[in-house]
């Protein structure tokens, strides 16, 4: 009997079917047919439904000195570039992919953060309150812990106790709690050797692997799951990723990591993190409904139209002055329907001495001397014009207002307190995270870099967002953002090794700017064809 149209399911749809039907799941492992450091290609095979939640399997050679990924984005910190091709087809494609994956990170809640993305993918962005010390205990070898009762500061949460590594002559207990990584999430992997004298042994096949989801990678597949059996063109997916070396090569920093400090605050070299290509795989599922079902499903649906949304990118250096006095730059987005546009600014030699690594948003900085009359913040002000209109009547410089924008242009609320958003109050606490300091105004004595006003989490999740609400196509002009930061944290600077090492400045600040474009693409004959809405 055959299947009626008014029966067919939508198939492609992510979530529920409607109807009492079987359906039988296969799982492939695809080994990538191009690998190298630099780049990935995987191909997919012409069969069944690709299921969007579909996984990469990737991990890093194990290293020669502690490190862990940047705890903003997790693994997502070694993509670069992704590209989703049909044939010769670019179906969607993200540019500086870790930065616009950090936007992105911000709206997930803390308990999924804690308890899935901190085993899945290494992203550990949850807060916890941090409990005070129940006696100001300054030289007390003993102590006397924490308080049950009083918290008045908010740290990252990892799921396990932050260590309390005081001695006769250390301070208080805030001032020597460390909340250490846990253990899988250390890149350098050793033991102990047994023996009256133990000395590490490095250990390589225990170096840990984490999991990117396609739905994560390629915006198109978060609303649609692609109909291999109906294409008859290769499809493929391309990673390019992020250099192993840093900007400043001779300083031996990298983006694809962070650093784990010794509890003296201390730094090792680290070693170039190389991506382990025997370990680097897609565990693709495939989904197949019964025959006759999938059959009259093709043939019902032989002309298929997607609409979604892309992200293009563009972005620009720019001076500490260039960002104080009022700029204006052109955006793009001529005759393109642009659904919403997203931005922040990195300093290109915040790196892996960061938590967060190079995947941030800088905001201004605070003047706090502990007299509330002469404490004060910076400002940003930002406005968007299109179509020969402003966004907004007048110029926006208020915190609260970027923020709210920010959730109504996503229509979700960011899970960063406001402190780490735009440095406003003093609520993070000034425990260690991996022996860096979660607060405070980024002072740090010893070290080989200047990070004066670069504090690991104050002000570092600055993102601004807009929604553009007429749903209007942008004319010939494009989009213009005013923008004016009137205090900015100086540039990095680091001292290359060695006695009397040269120091060097970083290049500058990069603001990055994503808008978001409606795209339609057809499926007509097995064939894919692409073109902006």
């Amino acid at each position: 009997m055959s299947v009626q149209s008014s029966q067919i399911p939508d198939l492609l749809k992510i979530g529920s079917i409607p109807v009492n039907t079987a359906q039988d799941v296969e799982t492939a492992v695809l080994e990538p047919v191009v690998h190298s450091d630099a780049f990935c290609r995987f191909v997919f095979q012409n069969k069944g439904i690709l299921h969007s939640h579909s996984k990469i399997e990737i991990g890093l050679e194990n290293m020669a000195s502690k490190a862990m990924f940047p705890i903003g984005v997790g693994v997502y910190s070694l993509i670069d570039r992704v590209a989703l091709k049909m044939g010769t087809k670019t179906i969607c494609e993200i540019e500086d992919f870790a930065h616009w994956y950090a936007y992105k990170s911000t709206f997930v809640a803390n308990e999924n953060n804690k308890e899935r993305e901190l085993y899945q993918n290494g992203r550990a962005i949850a807060h916890a309150p941090q409990y005070e010390d129940a006696l100001l205990d300054i030289g007390d070898a003993q102590g006397s812990g924490e308080s049950d009762t009083l918290a008045s500061a908010i740290g990252i949460d990892f799921g396990r106790d932050y260590k309390d590594g005081r001695n006769s002559a250390a301070p208080a207990l805030d001032g020597a709690m460390n909340l250490r990584p846990l253990d899988f999430m250390n890149l350098q992997q050793e033991q102990a050797e047994k023996g009256n004298v133990p000395a590490p042994v490095a250990l390589p096949e225990d170096a840990p692997t984490f999991q990117l989801s396609l739905s994560e990678l390629c915006p198109f597949l978060k609303m649609n799951q692609l109909p291999l059996y109906m294409i008859k063109e290769q499809v493929s997916l391309e990673l390019t990723f992020t250099k192993a070396k840093g900007t400043d090569q001779e300083t031996g920093q990298s983006r694809r990591v962070v650093q784990i400090s010794e509890p003296d605050g201390t730094l090792d070299a680290i070693s170039a993190p190389v991506i382990d290509t025997t370990k680097t795989r897609l565990i693709a599922d495939y989904l197949y409904f019964p025959q006759e079902m999938m059959e009259s499903y093709a043939q019902a649906n032989a002309n298929m139209s997607f609409t979604y949304v892309d992200y293009q990118l563009s972005k620009q250096s720019c001076s500490v002055a260039q960002l104080q006095s009022q700029g204006i730059r052109n955006i793009g987005g001529a005759g393109r329907i642009v659904s919403k546009l997203f931005w922040g600014i990195q300093d290109e030699f915040a790196e892996s001495e960061y938590l967060l690594g190079n995947f941030y948003s800088q905001g201004p900085t605070r003047t706090y001397t502990g007299t509330p009359n002469t404490d004060s913040n910076g400002t940003a002000t930002f406005n968007l014009k299109y179509n020969d209109n402003f966004l907004y009547p007048i110029d926006v410089d208020n915190s609260a207002r970027h923020f709210y924008n920010v959730q109504s242009t996503e229509g979700l609320v960011p899970f960063v307190n406001r402190e780490e958003y735009c440095g406003e109050g003093d609520v993070l606490t000034t425990r260690k995270v991996s022996g860096k300091v979660q607060g405070g105004d980024g002072l740090q004595n010893g070290t080989a870099v200047q990070r004066k006003n670069h504090s690991n989490l104050v002000s570092k999740f600055f993102w601004n967002g807009a929604r553009l609400n007429k749903n209007q196509r942008i004319n010939s002009r494009g989009i213009e953002l005013y923008y004016k930061v009137n205090d900015m944290p100086p540039l990095l600077s680091r001292t290359a090794p060695g006695i009397g090492g040269a120091v060097h400045l970083s290049p500058g600040y990069v603001q990055r700017v994503y808008m978001e474009v409606v795209r339609t693409a057809t499926l007509n004959g097995g064939y894919f064809q692409c073109y902006y809405a």
